[in-house]
């Protein structure tokens, strides 16, 4: 059985501004599997960030133009 996939829109924002490191803008589509662990990626992307930056960072999915899910996490 193939697991279902979804297409988002996702971005990290520190601060109300989205994240930019050097030349890495936080921006992009993300492919994600179904299911309870969906935004696990997402979260231990921003977590990882977050603690580059020792400030919290949200990340943001959205599908569609409409809002999905958002999280903000903690520098460790």
């Amino acid at each position: 059985m193939r697991r279902t996939t979804h297409e988002y829109d996702t971005e990290l924002r520190n601060d109300g501004e989205v994240v930019t490191l050097g030349a890495i803008t936080y921006r992009g589509r993300t492919v994600l599997h179904s299911g309870p662990d969906m935004f696990a990626p997402l979260e231990r992307w921003a977590q990882d960030v977050a603690d580059q930056l020792r400030a919290p960072v949200t990340w943001r999915a959205t599908s569609d133009g409409g809002e999905v899910h958002e999280a903000t996490r903690y520098p460790s």
